[in-house]
């Protein structure tokens, strides 16, 4: 039997025919439903009868959604998504500062690291990382990997599940028993072949040998740590004497006790680092402690940036909202005559409106979709572009989060674009629109002032990005003019790690000088050097000193340089100027007067009213013997391009005594300075290398001006994507710009043609029309650069040597928007100019 629909207008769909005589709540449910299929299928015809207008509105606002949804994935993996350790949101860093002297996030010493962990109620577990470059002699070639020995606790904090094997056992921290490993999924991948046999075979490290106990999952990482194999962390005796305070060489991770908060925490660290300053002053006077949460610490270099990038692609999207809004009240225009025919049979405005932004959704539903593909690929992009510049970047994936941010930024943006035409729409006056036949009356008098208010914001938002943009990219531009203090052209860097099994002592000085002695024979190379910490190699350290002559302080107090040994031929190599002296040469060995070069930051700072060649310091390098300074070298930034110079002490690398050369210096830089190309250079220098030690590799091969552009990747990144989203910005407010001023020309033709009939001329007209363009323009700039002055706090974080209000960006910024306002309304202004008044009253 044929079920018939109820009396009325209403169709059931049929596969709802069963359930309409269910419940009054439950027929109006389905009523409701029923209304939007139709909605939706009336959309759909009406999509397929305007091809043109609906490819270009999807177009427009899928770039808009797939920009947000790219930058969206990245914030998300970084900021929002859980880490992938147990229990994060407890896990914190444990640091050191003492701002006093510059020092922020300082790492622990072991006697420091055994002092916390012993007197902590706050934290239940604590564990301990050293990060340190090894040897792997395993197989054919050796090679130089990143390792990390860690507390056993450090793995149970972070939940480590090992793919293969197990995690180190607590006893295992002992001396007697610590020799073994744990392989990362990658070297096992990389090295070893993904032996499913691997477990207890033997490997030999830095000449040691330990037994692989496991191997862990392919996702685990240190947080924060690039490292490829794990040991357990053994304190040497010696590293807990008194005197090796100062020895700050650990990464402390730990677990806060379960109803303990962030707060509580923190507050017993500052005690427990307190008492330690009253103990110890000479060596932790003006030190405090800093507890950092896990997700914190990860994200602290790139925070700021993923949050700015997100209000960029938002302006891009209100960009894209105002460009189709435009577009739907240039197609409500035409359909001006549909709804009043419609409102006069007896249909409701508010179901008029419903109808209209039902079109508007499932366009930016559809767009959503489109823009979801786009934001994948542009990830994709991005992560294989920049690597360096986003942390994570192989684990940025497309969750449910994305999904879901998507779908709200579609169904939103398809009621932000289509609420001000179909308002507009349904207000129109019916008489005067059915009178009209659909050309005028207060619905176009009330679409053209909302096309005005949405020309208005969409220059606003164009104008707030290019200045952004603008900024950065100046920024960039100062920053990468800044002289870092050494010639980077034609120089080649490599690294060596000596194991100290077989160069102990005086025998790594040795090795470097014969090392030295055979590469600057090589055919090209004009000079040759070595250094402990490479100028941008991310790697430093501090050491203090006192002056002869002057009282004696204790350790917190004495002056502080940033400590590096090098050979004469690595100023030389570099190009750093000699300001006063003279640079280490042949004259200069283990037996000769102890030595030292200091850059002009110390001369100034320590000497500032003297000559300080001939001046004595005693420094941790050598608390036994004076060093005599017999030169002063150029500023080097070493730190960044964008960091301030600090006091700087070169020790020669052959005056380094035995014991310090066992602890730090046996890794240094070798720096090449070519007449070719630098990087041609390396296998000649591996085969010297090779014929001094067989089993010893290089690592970190690059050429220097490689490092100098590393150094400001985080900037080029930021001023590239807020660069490419503000171009977008501007391309479719110019086009836009154009699509509105050419629909209101369309619109006044009558009224032009009139002008024109009572003796305007074509000058005239082209006035009025760029004039009135030109107004609008100047407003939304207005605005534009109030926003912009307005966030300048916000903005000043990310710039170099340029001001937020810098006035060559403001003023470029607006001759661009007005030129291209101006641009856009031309071609459009000329038709305008051209209108035959009798064409004109004759179409009226």
């Amino acid at each position: 039997m044929k079920v018939q629909p109820r009396p009325g207008n209403h169709t059931w769909p049929r596969f709802l025919v069963f359930a309409r005589d269910r419940t009054p709540r439950l027929e109006c449910i389905l009523r409701e439903m029923s209304a939007l299929t139709q909605d939706l299928r009336y959309a759909l015809r009406t999509f397929l009868g305007n091809p043109g207008s609906t490819a270009v509105a999807i177009t427009v606002l899928s770039l808009g959604i797939g920009a947000n949804a790219a930058i969206f994935s990245v914030t998300n993996a970084i900021l929002i998504r859980s880490l992938p350790y147990k229990d994060a949101e407890h896990l914190v860093f444990l640091w050191e500062n003492k701002l006093s002297k510059g020092m922020r996030q300082e790492k622990l010493s072991p006697v420091e690291f055994t002092e916390f962990q012993k007197a902590s109620l706050a934290l239940d577990q604590m564990g301990a990382i050293r990060s340190q470059s090894s040897v792997l002699t395993e197989g054919e070639l050796p090679e130089r990997i990143e390792t990390a020995a860690v507390s056993p606790s450090v793995f149970e904090m972070l939940g480590m599940e090992p793919a293969l094997g197990r995690s180190f056992a607590s006893d295992e921290a002992q001396p007697e028993k610590n020799h073994v490993a744990i392989l990362s999924a990658g070297l096992w991948q990389r090295r070893f072949g993904s032996d499913p046999n691997i477990l207890g075979k033997r490997l030999s490290l830095n000449g040691g040998l330990f037994t692989i106990v496991g191997v862990a999952a392919s996702r685990f990482r240190l947080p924060g740590i690039q490292s490829e194999l794990w040991i357990p962390y053994t304190p040497d005796p010696t590293d807990l004497l008194p005197s090796n305070r100062g020895q700050r060489v650990l990464n402390v991770v730990a677990h806060l006790k379960p109803g303990t908060s962030l707060d509580q925490a923190q507050s017993e660290m500052r005690i427990i680092a307190d008492r330690v300053a009253r103990e110890y002053p000479d060596m932790n006077a003006g030190f405090s402690a800093e507890l950092v949460p896990l997700r914190e610490q990860l994200s602290s270099g790139i925070r700021s940036t993923l949050w700015m990038l997100m209000a960029a692609v938002a302006g891009v999207l209100l960009i894209a909202c105002v460009n189709v809004a435009h577009l739907l009240l240039a197609r409500a225009g035409a359909r001006e005559k549909e709804i009043a025919v419609r409102t006069a049979l007896g249909a409701n405005p508010g179901r008029l409106v419903r109808q209209l932004l039902t079109e508007s959704v499932l366009l930016g539903v559809i767009a959503g979709a489109i823009g979801l593909l786009l934001a994948y690929w542009g990830t994709w992009i991005l992560a294989r572009l920049v690597p360096a510049a986003l942390p994570q970047a192989d684990e940025i994936p497309m969750d449910w989060r994305v999904l879901g941010f998507t779908l709200a930024v579609s169904i939103i943006t398809g009621v932000a674009f289509g609420l001000a035409p179909a308002l507009a729409s349904s207000r129109a006056n019916l008489n005067l629109v059915l009178r009209s036949g659909g050309r005028g009356g207060t619905g176009a008098r009330t679409r053209t002032r909302v096309r005005d208010v949405l020309l208005v914001c969409e220059v606003a938002i164009s104008a707030a990005l290019l200045i952004g943009a603008g900024l950065l990219i100046h920024s960039l531009v100062r920053l990468q003019e800044v002289n870092p203090g050494f010639r980077a052209d034609h120089v080649l860097t490599m690294q060596l790690s000596l194991p100290q099994a077989r160069y102990a002592g005086l025998k790594v000085g040795l090795f470097y000088d014969r090392l030295l002695g055979r590469v600057a024979q090589l055919p090209g190379v004009q000079a040759a050097g070595v250094c402990r910490f490479l100028p941008l190699g991310g790697s430093d350290a501090s050491l203090n000193f006192q002056i002869e002559g002057q009282p004696r302080l204790n350790d917190a107090d004495q002056p502080r340089a940033k400590y590096r040994t090098a050979s004469g031929g690595y100023f030389v190599a570099l190009g750093i100027p000699l300001v006063r002296g003279r640079l280490f040469d042949s004259r200069d060995n283990q037996q000769t007067p102890k030595i030292v070069i200091i850059n002009e930051t110390a001369a100034q700072r320590y000497w500032p009213n003297d000559n300080p060649i001939g001046k004595r310091i005693l420094s941790g390098v050598d608390q036994d013997q004076w060093s005599t300074i017999i030169g002063v070298v150029g500023d080097v930034k070493h730190s960044g391009l964008d960091a301030d110079t600090n006091p700087e002490t070169y020790y020669h690398y052959l005056q380094i005594p035995p014991e310090v050369m066992n602890f730090a210096e046996s890794t240094m830089a070798l720096v090449i300075r070519t007449n070719a190309d630098p990087v041609a250079m390396t296998s000649a220098v591996r085969e010297d290398l090779r014929t001094l030690d067989s089993s010893q590799p290089v690592f970190n091969i690059h050429a220097m001006q490689d490092l100098v552009n590393s150094s400001v990747s985080q900037p080029r990144f930021r001023a590239f994507l807020v660069g490419a989203f503000a171009g977008l910005a501007l391309v479719m407010a110019t086009l836009g710009l154009y699509g509105v001023v050419a629909y209101s020309v369309t619109q006044r033709t009558t009224e032009l043609g009139i002008r024109v009939a009572l003796g305007a001329r074509p000058g005239g007209i082209l006035k009025l029309v760029l004039f009135r363009v030109a107004g609008l323009a100047a407003i939304g700039l207005g605005i534009g650069v109030a926003v912009s002055l307005a966030g300048s706090r916000i903005v000043s974080r990310f710039l170099f040597g340029v001001s937020a209000a810098d006035p060559i960006t403001l003023v470029g910024t607006c001759l661009i928007i007005l030129l291209v306002a101006v641009t856009a309304s031309l071609i459009p202004a000329l038709r305008a100019a051209k209108v035959d008044p009798a064409i004109a009253l004759r179409a009226e």
